[in-house]
């Protein structure tokens, strides 16, 4: 068997491959492309061969190439590599002959890699993300031009009618014409994006479970799918809740065991479509189980916390929706 780390970065590659006793056998470094990777792989047949990889910004490109090539590949964490991080001689060779190394001993701590629809889904869902965050950068700037020449809108949000009418009042001359051109834009794009998004879910069996409970509409409920991925690789719900970082960090030193702040290392994205999920099952008018259970920890330890102990309440149901293939039902 032969084993190949690979240190990737944007435009190329570094490359060791070693036998089973740890012997190199090739070093090279190429650019990223399919005929170089082809190129440096024929010497090693594919059903003889494990390569490993780093997760970075072009992971995903570098994989699909390798998977048509039918070679097995492992995508790994760099955060949990610590013979990486912590080598006293940090150069590109050294990175790809541990990953090999750490690959031949079965040693390397895996990234999950997601099937091709669940990237697909991701990349769609993260872009509405994206969309989101950069309309709401141009509010913040239109905002702050207009307060400066003195100018009031007649809401209190840079809505439709607040747009129109600076859309028909502006001087051509002002530069945040421009910003108001680039908002109605994102606008158009995020209506465009979401559209999709509605769409695939309703041709989703996963989603139309999800949509059962209260607050959870198709947007969130895709959201929430595509950043689980399989839920068959969360044996336990509460691996799920640790994966959405809705679990409490543990300090313990000899008999001492301390509960801090909920874990840093987590699905950000999976995190806060959980907790706004629970905030709209809370403020439902209908009672629900949910909702009587963070009026119980409210009253103990307050909202913040008894939302996030919802949040991770409602992990759990979720988790057993999937794995189950059941509805919501409301207790």
């Amino acid at each position: 068997m032969n084993f190949i780390g690979m240190d990737i970065h944007k435009k190329f590659t570094v490359a060791v491959a070693k036998d089973e006793q740890g012997n190199e056998l090739a070093k090279d470094k190429f650019e990223n492309s399919k005929e170089t990777f082809a190129d440096f792989l024929k010497q090693f047949p594919s059903e003889n061969t494990k390569i490993v990889i780093e997760s970075t910004c072009v992971w995903e490109y570098i994989f699909e190439l390798l998977e048509e090539m039918n070679y097995n590949v492992k995508l790994a964490n760099p955060n949990k590599t610590k013979a990486i991080a912590y080598a006293r001689i940090k150069t590109d060779s050294v990175d790809a002959s541990t990953l090999a190394d750490l690959l031949r001993a079965n040693l390397v701590a895996e990234n999950y890699i997601p099937p091709k629809e669940i990237r697909k889904l991701r990349e769609i869902t993260r872009e509405r993300i994206t969309f989101i965050i950069q309309s709401t950068q141009l509010k913040n700037k239109i905002q702050s031009m207009l307060i400066k020449r003195g100018i009031k809108l007649p809401t209190k949000t840079l809505g439709k009618k607040a747009l129109k009418m600076l859309t028909e009042n502006i001087n051509e001359s002002e530069i945040f014409e421009h910003y108001i051109n680039l908002l109605w834009y994102h606008r158009q794009e995020l209506s465009f994006v979401e559209d999709k998004i509605r769409k695939i879910a309703d041709e989703n069996k996963d989603a139309k479970l999800l949509m059962t409970i209260p607050g959870i509409a198709e947007i969130r409920a895709m959201e929430i799918i595509a950043e689980i991925g399989e839920i068959n690789r969360f044996q336990t719900a509460e691996k799920l809740c640790s994966y959405a970082g809705l679990v409490p960090s543990i300090k313990q030193s000899g008999d001492s065991l301390k509960f801090g702040k909920l874990v840093k290392q987590s699905n950000n994205i999976l995190k806060h479509n959980l907790v706004e999920a629970s905030w709209s099952i809370v403020r439902t008018k209908k009672d629900n189980q949910l909702k009587r259970f963070y009026k119980k920890i409210a009253k103990k330890k307050g909202k913040q916390k008894a939302i996030c102990a919802t949040a991770r309440k409602m992990c759990c149901i979720i988790h057993a929706m999937l794995r189950k293939n059941q509805e919501f039902i409301i207790l």
